[in-house]
């Protein structure tokens, strides 16, 4: 049984309570959690005496509005935590997952980078998402595995030689003993949440051709590049495919690349090659014209050629091995919602060109 602290500085005051809720919403046969009032935990050895008995911390952003005792945000309580942990204070490292509401996320959040490196992850009260549980479970694995071994060949499941050095320059050489959560978010964040050697299932669609709403072979095509699957640590709770791998089993099969193809030719090719009749390949988003498939409309999560999209604004560069999101001109053209609501912007890199564009479509 995974075991979370959740920490909070609202007061539980019947059943009903909203704190109650969010406990009832994540808490499964698998995953318990235990609620802390903020007041209850500020004290000088709260940490060092009790972490070990909890397999991953969950954290509201604000712990310093309705307390009597802290004057500090969710973040200096987690910073406190890594430090016991770097320092050799407590003998166990475990996942930091941020719980709060979107309004607080986007107020501080997502504005100071400084306290991003502190969580692994963050979920919003106001819409638990389905898999919320699941995630939670594998961070705690997760942190279990990586503390039992530091060797990136067997916590990938992958002979790292295979890709590009630079993402474990870190780590590499290194005289001194970095602690788990280093392992634990380059691992996340740089591989994981990143598209780029490791990509999820929509964008494995796309790069295939495959339209997964109209394609009744889509789960059997995913059998095809099992050998693709990633198998290592945190895959119980993220689905995430090998971009090299997937490259050298449709190259086996057909003697072409994916990046050659359009989708049509893709899909005409898999169908042939593993007899699988009922693929399809998407239709165009409004006002594109290439089936050169390959990344994904962040707004409209459909397949798009990156050329007719535009790079989408991070408040940190994708790095060497890592790529661009994009969103398309009609999900800009339309305003569509999602743009509000995943803050979705263009890239100065693109601004210009999207702006050109857009313009001469509202004359």
């Amino acid at each position: 049984m995974i075991k979370y602290l959740y920490i909070d500085d609202e007061k539980i005051t019947d059943k009903n309570s909203t704190i109650v809720s969010y406990i009832g919403k994540l808490s499964n046969e698998n995953l318990t959690i235990e609620y802390k009032h903020i007041d209850e935990v500020n004290a000088e050895n709260f940490f060092m005496e009790n972490l070990s008995s909890y397999n991953g911390v969950l954290l509201d952003l604000r712990t310093d509005e309705f307390s009597e005792t802290s004057n500090f945000t969710g973040s200096v309580w987690g910073q406190h935590i890594r430090d016991l942990v770097t320092n050799k204070k407590v003998d166990i490292d475990i996942p930091i997952v941020l719980f709060s509401t979107d309004q607080k996320l986007r107020e501080t959040y997502f504005k100071d980078m400084t306290s991003n490196n502190i969580f692994d992850r963050f979920l919003t009260k106001d819409n638990i998402p389905n898999n919320a549980t699941s995630k939670l479970i594998s961070l705690a694995h997760g942190y279990q595995r990586i503390f039992q071994t530091k060797d990136f060949n067997e916590l990938l499941n992958m002979d790292i030689s295979n890709l590009d050095e630079r993402i474990f320059s870190r780590f590499h050489g290194s005289t001194v003993d970095i602690p788990t959560h280093e392992y634990a978010q380059m691992i996340l964040k740089d591989l994981i949440y990143a598209k780029g050697v490791l990509i999820n299932e929509k964008y494995l669609a796309s790069r295939l051709g495959i339209d997964i709403e109209t394609s009744a072979d889509w789960n059997n095509l995913k059998e095809k590049f099992v050998k693709s699957k990633y198998m290592g640590v945190f895959s119980d709770g993220w689905d995430r495919w090998w971009m090299h791998e997937i490259d050298d089993i449709f190259e086996k099969k057909s003697g072409t690349y994916l990046s050659y193809l359009d989708a049509k030719e893709r899909v005409s090719i898999l169908k042939e090659k593993f007899e699988l009749t009922g693929l399809i390949n998407p239709e165009l988003i409004e006002h594109n014209t290439s089936y050169d498939y390959w990344v994904v409309c962040k707004a409209l999560k459909k397949p798009l050629d990156p050329m007719e999209g535009f790079r989408i604004y991070s408040t940190t560069e994708p790095k060497a091995w890592q790529e661009y999101e994009y969103v398309s001109l009609f999900a800009l053209l339309s305003k569509n919602p999602m743009l509000k609501e995943k803050d979705i912007k263009v890239h100065p890199l693109d601004k210009e060109k999207a702006d050109n564009i857009l313009k001469n479509y509202n004359e």
